[in-house]
């Protein structure tokens, strides 16, 4: 396990932390279990919890079709982060997360993605009761935008 540990910090401090949410802080006290079934790939598990400062923390494997290929820990950015942004750009910040996150979200189009990206923060989010009041928080300010008006 301290190997896994290294190997975590070492894919941390490479990734570019302005694009990624405010912090790189990845300790986590209680993991949340969700598997996902998208019918195209064999089932993904993501697990999902919260840091001290309030942000969505996952973890789930690099890559999906290689299960072995080793977990990556990742703070997810806020939906906002998404908002101004192309679906190239987009695509550049999905690079940085684990794969399933682009399976989930990447749509055709930057607002498809943006709306499908709402979804799943909202989904993952709920699973862990200290980021609830947040989500309802982000819900109120218009940040989560999946809702068609």
């Amino acid at each position: 396990p301290e190997e896994d540990d290294h190997i975590v910090d070492t894919l941390q401090s490479r990734k570019p932390t302005a694009d990624l949410g405010s912090s790189t802080e990845t300790d986590v006290a209680q993991w949340n279990v969700l598997q996902f079934n998208t019918g195209s790939t064999t089932p993904f598990i993501i697990k999902c919890g919260a840091n001290s400062n309030s942000e969505l923390v996952i973890k789930a494997d690099a890559r999906v079709q290689e299960p072995k290929g080793g977990e990556i820990m990742r703070v997810v950015p806020r939906p906002s982060v998404l908002e101004n942004m192309s679906l190239e750009e987009i695509k550049q910040v999905f690079s940085q997360l684990p794969e399933a996150l682009t399976l989930l979200a990447l749509a055709r189009t930057a607002d498809g993605t943006r709306a499908r990206y709402s979804r799943l923060y909202r989904t993952l989010a709920m699973k862990v009761p200290s980021l609830r009041d947040l989500v309802g928080e982000l819900e109120k300010g218009g940040v989560l935008k999946d809702v068609k008006s």
